[in-house]
């Protein structure tokens, strides 16, 4: 996506065309690899000190997989494919199991609904048939949002708690079952997400296509298995990845209104550093963006790039444990709700998916909070208790096993924010500095198809 945006922005052939990438993230370094690839000269800026290494933080099992990660793992020609086979996952209140969902792949393919409502009938659940039911005129509405982009915009001014509520959807079937699942999937509860963002995933991931909710996992950490070969490819084809580089501003052309060079500091020593560009990438997310608009006026003056203060973030926490036993869980990937008032979760057993972890005596579990504001101040030993708990409510095994080791990752303003009336303020991927795109994703009017969840729209 980026880099049909950089090659019409910076017109003429590839070779020698310098192209600045600001942001090491999926977005970053897909952008990167592929431009470097066509000839460009890119330089990637990465304010970490470790782009691509284990500084990029252990991520989580979370990391949804798909096909545009599919194809880029596939040109990595990696040793060993680094993804687990697809998992059925298990959903969790704090009465006990809701439901789980289903591997559609590797069963019939049917008609879209006609599918998932044969292959999911039979599954536990619960949720009684008669509320599951009551999402069906709430489904209708998904041939409508996409009619026009004015139905689209309509969508986005309500929050997709209203259109539940328009629709019919049972009190039963919005807490123990929409509602969970859009914490998880978008960070948010539905009362605080646009409608039309929410249609959007559920759309393309629950109905366009059968198989499109089926998930994977990676089998260690994303930033050694694929961002550090990434890291590596790039720089094989010319470019160059600097980490520690925090950009601190723009140079412009005073009569064509382009970016001449992007300007950076080393963040440990302060050195300043100046990259020349004939076009520039931004794939940071809005926090970092943010920032950046306040800070360069260049930015700040355009009104698209202005129209990025009006965005939101989120809170997101990550946390790994280790038990001195070790504990069969019933599924290696579980989504939990109504354990935290204002906060969705999700916990992993390592053992099941992670290679490293394959042999180890103990009990290996990754436990993600999203939303999670309201938690961001507890003590780390509070946010591990809190975790164990709720593991514990779900499989009772965990009852006796001691904690040895854990660590908390706290990402203040890390995810986006689908938040009602966002989509006017979202950029477009072509901006109004001629040779600056932006990628990631919270960039609008991109036609892949996969709009919704994170990694595949940054993809």
């Amino acid at each position: 996506g980026a880099a049909q945006g950089v090659g019409a922005a910076a017109s003429g052939g590839a070779e020698g065309r310098r192209v600045v990438i600001v942001g090491g993230g999926w977005a970053g370094f897909g952008a990167a690899k592929h431009l470097s690839e066509q000839g460009y000269d890119v330089t990637l800026l990465e304010a970490s000190p470790n782009p691509g290494g284990l500084s990029a933080g252990w991520r989580t099992a979370s990391g949804r997989a798909y096909k545009n990660t599919f194809k880029l793992i596939e040109e990595l020609k990696l040793p060993s494919w680094p993804l687990t086979d697809f998992t059925t996952s298990g959903f969790w209140n704090p009465k006990g199991l809701v439901t789980e969902a289903p591997v559609f792949s590797k069963l019939p393919r049917l008609p879209t609904l006609v599918g998932q409502f044969v292959h999911t009938f039979p599954l536990y659940w619960a949720l009684p048939l008669e509320d599951r039911l009551t999402m069906l005129p709430f489904l209708a509405t998904l041939a409508d949002y996409v009619s026009s982009e004015d139905a689209y915009e309509q969508y986005d001014k309500m929050s997709a708690y209203e259109l539940f509520r328009r629709c019919g959807v049972s009190t039963r079937c919005y807490q123990e079952f929409l509602r969970p699942t859009l914490l998880v999937g978008l960070f948010a509860p539905p009362e605080e997400l646009s409608a039309a963002a929410v249609l959007e995933t559920l759309y393309f991931y629950a109905l366009a296509h059968q198989n499109d909710f089926d998930v994977c996992w990676p089998k260690g950490s994303i930033a050694e298995l694929i961002f550090q070969p990434m890291v590596e490819r790039i720089r094989a084809a010319g470019g160059r990845v600097q980490g520690s580089r925090l950009v601190t501003g723009l140079t412009m052309d005073a009569y064509s209104g382009e970016v001449t060079s992007v300007e950076a500091a080393d963040r440990s020593t302060g050195e300043a550093f100046s990259y020349p560009a004939d076009a520039v990438v931004f794939a940071v997310g809005i926090t970092g963006m943010q920032k950046l608009v306040a800070a360069t006026p260049a930015l700040a003056k355009q009104p698209d790039f202005r129209a990025i203060m009006e965005l939101r973030a989120l809170d997101v926490i990550a946390t790994r444990i280790w038990f001195d036993t070790r504990v069969a869980t019933r599924y290696p990937a579980n989504v939990l709700s109504g354990f935290e008032a204002t906060a969705g979760a999700t916990f992993f057993n390592l053992n099941d998916l992670q290679d490293e972890y394959r042999d180890e005596p103990g009990s290996v579990i990754a436990a993600d909070l999203y939303h999670a504001n309201m938690l961001l101040p507890l003590s780390d030993e509070a946010i591990i208790e809190r975790m164990v708990s709720h593991i514990t409510a779900c499989e009772p095994g965990f009852s006796g096993a001691k904690v040895i080791d854990s660590i908390v990752l706290r990402y203040p303003k890390a995810v986006t924010h689908f938040s009602p009336g966002s989509y006017p303020h979202r950029p477009f991927q072509a901006t109004t500095i001629p040779n600056v795109v932006m990628a990631g994703d919270w960039v609008k009017g991109v036609p892949h198809g996969a709009n919704g969840l994170s990694q595949v729209r940054a993809n």
